[in-house]
């Protein structure tokens, strides 16, 4: 089984953040208030919106099972959309819910999310370019905003993804999430791309950083996580080698944060599904779960073993 665990599809781009508010203008881009425009995905792949229909003819093409639906400020939110798409297509895929947790119905919206949509997992992109600390300066993954969040999750079993952002900027949330995870223990967070690991050249105080949480607990994606390097990305796979040797892979999975990387040529689909395997770093065990077994069991494509 193979699981894209990091993933996107949106109606129509609606975006709002740091840089404003964006306008879809067609062939999947969008214009923000000053005027600069930015390719969201390839203009084959739809118009103004990446409909699911369009993610799974890239799924098929290249024979991933499933995948798991995030959702990020810098799309615009599509709870319903993502809602509808998880229960028409139930066996290829699980979505994530989003909001902004300083809005005053917050928690009102949790809990419709929750128990009426049927969302069991919620995601918060922090990023500072892209996510909520763009917007709220004052954001900390420990402050009093969260903990009605952090008790209902806990409470409710809701899955926590965390797009932290880029490392020494606003939005870098390890420590806070360390600190959550001391009050809140049952939490299962999983933090997005590996945290970033090339904006700072592989540097081993990340895999520091890393195993302070991982406790059995913590889940480390690991998509977009490239570099410079030509295919099949030396210095990636090396950092993911010492990654499955600092939290195992069983705390790992592979994911590809379609479509924006797919404008890119290093972010060609195709390429990111084989790297990992070309480089033969990991075992035939260790390429199962990264690529999709533990996903299956983190995100419930499976009954629990």
């Amino acid at each position: 089984m193979i699981i894209d665990a990091h993933a996107h599809v949106y109606e129509y781009l609606r975006p709002y953040g740091p840089w404003g508010e964006g306008r879809a203008i067609g062939k999947g881009k969008v214009r923000w208030p000053d005027g600069i425009e930015m390719q969201f995905f390839p203009p084959e792949y739809g118009d103004t919106g990446f409909l699911a229909e369009a993610f799974l003819s890239v799924m098929e093409e290249n024979k991933v099972d499933k995948a798991v639906l995030l959702q990020a400020v810098n799309y615009g939110f599509q709870n319903d959309y993502v809602a509808e798409v998880v229960e028409k297509y139930p066996d290829k895929f699980r979505g994530a819910c989003i909001f902004d947790p300083y809005g005053r119905k917050a928690m009102d919206l949790f809990r419709h999310f929750v128990e009426v949509r049927g969302f069991r997992i919620l995601k918060f992109e922090l990023s500072e370019c892209w996510g909520l600390s763009g917007i709220h300066p004052d954001l900390s993954l420990d402050s009093r905003i969260f903990l009605p969040v952090w008790e209902y999750a806990e409470k409710n079993d809701v899955i926590i993804v965390i797009d932290p952002g880029l490392r020494n900027s606003r939005a870098w949330a390890t420590y806070p999430i360390a600190r959550v995870k001391e009050k809140f223990p049952s939490l299962r967070f999983v933090l997005c791309h590996a945290l970033f690991p090339c904006d700072d050249g592989f540097n081993e105080t990340r895999l520091m950083m890393m195993k302070e949480i991982a406790d059995g607990k913590s889940y480390f994606d690991i998509s977009s996580v490239f570099s410079g390097s030509p295919y099949p990305y030396t210095d990636t796979q090396n950092f993911l080698r010492k990654l499955c040797d600092t939290v195992g892979a069983d705390h790992m999975m592979w994911g590809t944060d379609s479509p924006g990387i797919l404008c890119r040529d290093k972010g060609n689909y195709g390429r990111m599904l084989r790297y990992l395997h070309e480089g033969g770093l990991f075992s035939r065990e260790e390429l199962a779960l990264i690529y999709g077994e533990t996903a299956a069991d983190l995100y419930g494509f499976r009954a629990p073993r």
